[in-house]
């Protein structure tokens, strides 16, 4: 990968585990059931030469444990026991090293955190906790302190008692000047918190030193796999400031508080409440009841209007109409309480744990190895933030294998939004307690369901809960990333504008298969057939595929984005629109380069969909070459395979079909997989779609173009297909590109201009092919071009225009050979339609349903110079119809 801090999560037996390995533990006991080999050996050296006398031997056993209380016999044999039993974690992302000034704060005085502490040190390197350090004149045994320690009658941890050590470090006069950093560790006997006003959830809280003791020797046997060490951000004694002794103190707790109550929210998440507690705050929100108001409001009949009606009878129909008044108030109210039922999740913590260790286990049967890079993004944001991450969405698995690894890699599990197709028998009920809500996809029509998910999703952003849904709505079909539907975007923005505890961070995931489960159905699709609704059965048919292997996948962290930063941002409020483009942008950013992508890419823009094995690979190689010489610049995460290399893996996937000729070996897509390769190529078209287009303009150019020039034409003709991929495009990213292709030959800069390589050139031919990539998009640009610039015809409409392109354009792929189901995608076809509107290029004249387009002259020179780039035969069936 072209980023090795990526980290493995453990899913797959050859990914590293973030749980200790078995083999890790023995290894790191011997080095730390008795601390370091430095103290061993120091041990041993005070323990005396053979010869010495019995009292000498008794003295220094008597000194070294009044010096060094925390190692006597209980210690040690306490140590080996939780060492035996657990298998701690470490959440978020692992450093490599910590310096040697560090000092580790725990919150609580506990003999089983240190050793749990203690255990993680030895495994990965770090200071050990029961080491010295000294500050000045200050000379301190061990390198640990507890903030808070049992104080009362009821052994309560408070902050009445406080550290001696920690504040002999702080107080001591050369603190500021040093690099010694208080390091917060909390360390979570359980990935869960207990429930608000829950008495069982008393029993085992951390307030209370008695049930903490009981709580962890429960957790030591049925969650020694899932106790969970947090490291948080240190705390450098520089910072505690001017003052005095007691004032520098006193600021160092509040921010080491700070800091480790940050921690756990990220970690556990806000206490859960009960599914009733918080279906009634949702109703009896001020929004819902003005809603709910404004519906009776105008449901109310009408007074009569009838001037001799006798004062009897209309008090009479007075009090009959507050009697129906008040039976369509509580029908309302009964009505956004069953809509508030339907939506809210009910996570269960010990179903969260039997799912995940089902899960787990079918993901590894299925994948060879499932890694999370990126998660050093959130090791920080996640302490101050709430998070929301927003995948990418193509499989039923993504929000299965985000929430897995989040959970084993001791984050915030989120609450999902999920589309009520979903709430199936059974399955339904799985995944609401697995942190699942459920919604409609539309709210159209009906106010009181409107009113009651926008006020849910506001109460769990106010408590701080993670959230998790998908911008686009469904899954694609086409591999491309869909238009982002901004109704969750929308609420978002607007419940940060009313005002939440702590700023809202979206966080863009990209997920990327070496192959798709849903391939077969997906396939089926792609040739017009009907998208089936999910049931039941298909669960108990999907388990067939667990008899298969599906490769890798990657769940790439892209760059998060703050909410309020990017509010701050816009020239307005900023609109739903704009954030779900930029989230989506965020999303390719971060894609996932793979070989069944690569070989896609390359493979498809072969006539006949074939090549020599020996072209094939070094087409990839050079598609590699390009990704890797503009790597500064973006944040894919490419595969470490090489184009032979990836050729074979491609083989094992049945894919590709594999025939040795007299001239050599030729690769070609199977028949029944050429369709599916376009769902692979789409995944990742956008990585090289500028360089495509470069190649694409000057792909059979017989005279050099000036590099200004080439700039232009790259200026005026990309940013269509930037928006249709969801690429972000500055005039500067042409030259950059057009020096990568110059690096490795397939252009040529001479005095007088850009020009291809010789045409009996591989260099030539590698060219051609990569301007294949763009070339299907540019083709379905034109057919909207043609029919909007065509002489002698009237101005069409919007709804003619969309009509009749997605009807030449399913032509053209017939007598063409293009076998490509999104060509004639009508949603392809809306977007640049919609792009050319915004830009100016057309506009809409006349009123009415009868309001036909017109164009700028702009389109007439674009279509004057697309003859020399547009294949003649294509433009022919375009232009003949």
């Amino acid at each position: 990968s072209s980023h090795p801090q990526s980290a493995s999560t453990g899913i797959s037996g050859k990914s590293k585990s973030p749980v200790l390995s078995k083999a890790r533990s023995k290894a790191s006991s011997k080095v730390s059931t008795s601390g370091d080999p430095a103290r061993r050996e120091e041990r041993r050296t005070d323990s005396g030469p053979k010869d010495s006398t019995r009292k000498r031997w008794i003295t220094r056993r008597k000194q070294r444990s009044s010096a060094d209380p925390l190692r006597p016999l209980r210690y040690r044999l306490t140590r080996r026991l939780i060492h035996w039993i657990v298998r701690p974690r470490i959440a978020g992302a692992v450093p490599e090293s910590l310096p040697p000034t560090t000092v580790y704060v725990l919150p609580l005085r506990s003999l089983s955190d240190l050793i749990v502490l203690d255990i993680v040190c030895a495994a990965h390197g770090w200071p050990d906790p029961l080491g010295a350090i000294g500050i000045g004149e200050t000379q301190e045994k061990r390198r640990f302190a507890f903030l808070a320690r049992p104080a009362g009658w009821l052994r309560r941890n408070t902050m009445q008692t406080y550290s001696a050590r920690l504040m002999r470090l702080t107080a001591d006069p050369q603190a500021a000047l040093t690099n010694v950093a208080l390091l917060p560790v909390q360390i979570f006997w359980g990935h869960t918190t207990g429930r608000e006003h829950s008495l069982i959830a008393q029993l085992f809280s951390e307030n209370w030193a008695a049930t903490t003791r009981l709580r962890r020797l429960i957790n030591l046997v049925i969650a020694r796999r899932r106790i969970v060490v947090r490291l948080g951000t240190p705390l450098k004694l520089a910072e505690a400031g001017a003052g005095d002794a007691n004032r520098r103190f006193r600021r160092c707790a509040r921010l080491l508080r700070v800091r480790l109550h940050g921690q756990k929210l990220a970690t556990l998440g806000p206490d859960f409440s009960h599914r009733r507690t918080l279906v009634d705050q949702v109703v009896k929100s001020r929004q819902v009841q003005a809603v709910i108001e404004r519906t009776l409001a105008d449901e109310a009949p009408t007074a009569p209007s009838d001037q001799g009606t006798r004062w009897r009878r209309t008090l009479q129909a007075l009090t009959l109409a507050e009697r129906d008044s008040g039976k369509r108030a509580r029908r309302l109210h009964n009505r956004a309480r069953k809509a508030a039922l339907g939506i809210a999740s009910d996570m269960s913590y010990p179903t969260v744990v039997a799912l995940a260790n089902l899960v787990r286990a079918f993901f590894r049967r299925l994948y060879d190895d499932v890694a999370l890079n990126g998660l050093e993004r959130l090791t920080e944001l996640a302490q101050t933030h709430t998070l929301v991450y927003v995948p990418s969405h193509r499989s039923h698995a993504d929000y299965l294998l985000l929430s897995l690894l989040l959970f084993d890699r001791g984050l915030m599990l989120p609450h999902i939004a999920s589309g009520d197709n979903l709430n199936l028998p059974v399955v339904g009920g799985l995944l609401r307690r697995s942190g699942a809500f459920f919604m409609r996809r539309s709210f159209h029509g009906d106010p009181i369901y409107a009113a009651v998910f926008s006020e849910y999703l506001y109460q769990v952003y106010r408590r701080g809960h993670c959230v998790e849904f998908f911008p686009e709505g469904g899954r694609s079909r086409t591999g491309r990333l869909l238009p982002a539907r901004t109704g969750l975007l929308s609420m978002t923005l607007d419940h940060a504008e009313r005002g939440l505890p702590r700023p809202i961070a979206l966080v863009p995931v990209y997920l990327g298969y070496e192959r798709l489960i849903e391939g077969g159905a997906y396939i089926d699709e792609l040739r017009g057939g009907a998208k089936r609704r999910e049931s039941f059965s298909d669960i108990v048919r999907g388990l067939r595929f667990i008899r298969q292997r599906y490769g890798r996948v990657d769940v790439n962290i892209g760059e998060p984005l703050a909410l309020d930063e990017w509010r701050a941002g816009q020239r307005t409020n900023g609109n739903a629109a704009a954030l779900g483009r930029e989230m989506l942008t965020r999303v390719n950013r971060s894609a996932s380069i793979n070989p069944v992508n690569l070989t896609a890419l390359t493979l498809l823009c072969a006539p006949q969909l074939a090549m020599k094995a020996s072209d094939l690979a070094a087409q990839i190689d050079c598609c590699l070459e390009l990704l890797r010489r503009d790597a500064a610049h973006q944040d894919y995460r490419i595969t470490p395979l090489n184009g032979a290399e990836v050729v074979d893996r491609l083989a094992r996937f049945g894919l590709l079909s594999r025939e040795v000729e007299p001239f050599g070996e030729v690769i070609a897509a199977e028949p029944a997989a050429a369709v599916l390769m376009t769902w692979y190529r789409n995944n990742t078209a956008h990585v090289l779609a500028l360089p495509s287009l470069i190649a694409f303009l000057m792909d059979n150019r017989r005279t050099p173009l000036r590099t200004e020039r080439l700039e232009r034409m790259v200026a005026t003709i990309f940013p269509y297909p930037a928006w249709e991929l969801h690429i972000r495009f500055t005039p500067g990213d042409t030259s950059r590109w057009i020096g990568h292709l110059a690096g490795c030959g397939l252009i040529v800069d001479s005095p007088t201009g850009l020009r291809p390589p010789p045409a009996d050139s591989p260099e030539s031919r590698r060219l051609h092919l990569l301007a294949g990539i763009i070339r299907q998009t540019m083709e379905r640009q034109y057919i909207v071009l043609s029919l909007l610039t065509r002489p002698g015809h009237e101005a069409p409409t919007r709804g003619d225009l969309k009509a009749q392109s997605q009807r030449i354009a399913h032509k053209t792929a017939r007598l063409c050979g293009i076998n490509a189901p999104e060509f004639f995608d009508q949603r392809l076809f809306d977007g640049f339609i919609d792009k050319l509107i915004d830009d100016g290029l057309v506009f809409e004249q006349g009123e009415g349903k009868d309001r036909r387009l017109g164009y700028s002259p702009v389109l007439d020179e674009v279509m004057r110079a697309s003859v020399r780039v547009i294949d003649n035969d294509f433009r022919h069936a375009v232009l003949n119809d």
